[in-house]
């Protein structure tokens, strides 16, 4: 039976990044061109109509109803609606786009153009896959959670004296169990994307035929890759937070009454005008740092699908 190491699967992605630097910042772009600079554009179409119905609430005299702002609320309400419909689906291409980029570094790492990113049926393959799999996500946790609900709720009825108590024994034991499951599911299935990839079709229940016997070496990596992102967020958050306290000199002068709702008060042309040197460098950060996130995350997964598929 193939198997992959644990460990060298877990840090391939830092590995990526190391071999590939200039590809990290071609993925920075791609996540700000991709994903932010369409949220501004969404942000400014609405913002004006979502703001003025703010106004029109807050200024609404006790007791009087203005029959227009209920069908302006429902208007603004279908937009942003399509709009968040249209934004999940154009985010999951983006992230098939960037994914499949990561995927072609450890398995195509000759194909390095253009920071290995492409736009063609592999990327297409896989935004269909990540969509269903969303979706039936979506369904499954509502099941579950439905049938939680009820089985915790016919518990609390019939438990007589005890039924508090019980029902709360028998809610956490189903949900923890619930979890389990769904986890060791997720496990099973988690090749599917560098399989999509690979084949350039659809591929979902074949992982859980290519991942049979490799749960538990699935899971230890899985892990590893969870404890590698919370150690650089938490360790990016305090140099950031040191930098932040460093370029104030202290955090005095938002600490007294009202301080810190009178710098935000100020009107936002003023706010923009005194802070876009931050903004624009703190989002560059940003964006590198969620590239080389997206690296040591999906980096894995690809390793291991190239040792279990590797040909004795």
């Amino acid at each position: 039976m193939a198997r992959f190491a644990v460990g060298e699967a877990a840090t391939s992605g830092f590995g990526v990044v190391a071999r590939h630097p200039l590809a990290v910042g071609g993925w920075a772009l791609a996540l700000v061109v991709g994903l932010i600079v369409p949220a501004i554009v969404g942000l400014f179409w609405l913002g004006p109509e979502f703001a003025r119905l703010i106004q029109m609430a807050l200024t609404q005299k006790t007791g009087a109803t203005d029959p227009g702002m209920f069908d302006d609320f429902m208007r603004t309400q279908s937009s942003m609606t399509a709009l968040n419909i249209l934004y999940w689906l154009w985010s999951s291409f983006v992230r098939a786009v960037l994914c499949g980029a990561i995927f072609r570094a450890v398995l195509m790492p000759e194909a390095s153009a253009w920071a290995f990113l492409r736009i063609s049926g592999r990327e297409l393959w896989m935004t269909l896959l990540f969509v269903v799999e969303q979706v039936l996500a979506m369904i499954v946790v509502f099941i579950v959670a439905l049938l939680v609900i009820v089985l915790t709720a016919v518990v609390a009825v019939s438990g007589g004296e005890q039924a508090k108590t019980t029902a709360i024994i028998v809610a956490s034991s189903a949900t923890a169990i619930a979890a389990g499951v769904l986890i060791w599911v997720a496990l099973r299935l988690s090749l599917a994307a560098p399989m999509t990839f690979v084949d350039a079709q659809f591929r979902l229940f074949e992982s859980w035929t290519l991942t049979r016997g490799q749960g538990w070496r699935l899971l230890g990596m899985a892990l590893l890759v969870v404890i590698f992102i919370l150690l650089m967020e938490m360790l990016v958050g305090a140099a950031a937070f040191g930098v932040v306290v460093a370029a104030g000199g202290s955090l005095e002068a938002i600490r007294g009454p009202g301080a810190l709702e009178a710098f935000i008060s100020r009107p936002p042309i003023t706010l923009l005008t005194e802070l876009w040197p931050w903004l624009l460098g703190l989002g560059a950060l940003s964006a590198v740092f969620s590239a080389v996130l997206q690296a040591v995350f999906w980096a894995p997964w690809a390793t291991a699908h190239k040792a279990l598929t590797a040909k004795a």
